[in-house]
């Protein structure tokens, strides 16, 4: 389970610096951009301890305890921000700037409470960010017990400003933010569980932690999934858009090409001159390009045949020149087209 949780860690390290960077590169960015852009780094930063590569660098044996005060503090500042970030459409007239924001300082007072309870606390009883165990000691009970109450209370109101966002956004937008509101609710279940499980160790000891602990990872994970889908389902939903407007492109391009070819034999003029060096090249590799090249050396050719006949001897004249019922129906549509553009 640890070698997962570390797969799972660097996975998401590296989702949330993508999704960093396309948030710091667009254009037009929106106002509440560095309040997302620093939530996310927060997250980031409590990943990394989860990372074997980043975890050398933490004085685990020397400061311990360290890590689970880092990784604390990561997540309420990153839970308190996203959970701002997600109200801010809904509360539009606020005038307090994000860093004076009520969530965020709480974050910051949690994350203080919480290194002082761990600081207060013997060094052999403290933990490490990879154990749920409680050690026996009431300090690190209350970082459990104190630590998950916030991020219930921040997850919980991220998937309640989610439900209300998906009734005002619509189209892909609004799957995105219902996919990042079942990641949220999914965090909200994994600190239920660890709530759970502190107050039973108290009462039945660890007999049963080994398979509770596996149902809490498969939550968190559920948690991260999800999560890092809703964060980036507006890429995937656009990059997918892009891959079927290309095969749409090749499609038509492969259909017309038939046609193409016996028009361009018999009006080789309509055929277009092409650009050279770098530029023309580019032009040859671009699916969307050469389609509509062909579209309109078909056109321009079809006008030549038909010499501005009707519809019906238009047909005529299409078949009289060798073509069958398809092909005369696409260049149909796409004098239609013509039409329609005009």
């Amino acid at each position: 389970m640890a070698t997962t949780q570390y797969i799972l860690s660097g996975f998401l390290c590296v989702a949330l610096l993508a999704k960093m960077a396309e948030v710091r590169l667009k254009q037009r960015r929106d106002p509440q951009a560095t309040m997302l852009i620093v939530a996310l780094g927060s997250f980031t930063i409590a990943a990394l301890v989860g990372i074997p590569v980043a975890r050398q660098h933490i004085p685990f044996e020397s400061v311990p305890g360290v890590a689970s005060i880092t990784m604390d503090t990561g997540v309420s500042v990153s839970l308190a921000l996203l959970t701002a970030y997600l109200w801010t459409p809904l509360e539009p007239y606020s005038t307090v700037p994000w860093w004076r924001g009520r969530l965020f300082l709480s974050a910051w007072a949690v994350s203080v409470l919480l290194a002082a309870l761990m600081a207060a606390t013997p060094p052999c009883l403290r933990t490490n960010p990879l154990q749920n165990e409680y050690t026996g000691d009431w300090r690190i009970v209350g970082i459990y017990v104190l630590g998950n109450l916030f991020f219930l209370h921040c997850s919980t109101a991220s998937v309640i400003a989610c439900v209300r966002i998906t009734r005002i956004v619509r189209g892909h937008v609004t799957i995105a933010v219902a996919v990042g509101a079942i990641g949220m609710a999914a965090y909200a279940v994994t600190c239920v569980n660890r709530l759970v499980l502190v107050l039973t160790q108290l009462i039945v000891g660890n007999g049963w932690f080994a398979w509770y602990g596996v149902l809490n990872f498969l939550f968190t994970e559920a948690a991260v999934l999800a999560s890092v889908l809703g964060l980036h389902f507006t890429a995937l939903w656009r990059f997918a858009a892009a891959c079927r407007r290309r095969y749409d492109d090749l499609r038509a391009f492969l259909l017309l090409g038939p046609v193409w070819r016996r028009l361009t034999a018999m009006y080789p003029d309509v055929v277009l001159p092409g650009e050279h060096g770098l530029h023309g090249l580019g032009d040859r590799l671009d699916v969307s390009y050469r389609k509509y090249r062909r579209e309109i050396e078909c056109q321009d050719a079809l006008l030549l045949l038909t010499g501005g006949c009707p519809p019906d001897e238009r047909r005529t004249a299409a078949r009289d020149a060798g073509l069958n019922d398809d092909q005369v129906r696409l260049l149909h549509s796409l004098s239609s087209m013509s039409r329609t553009t005009v």
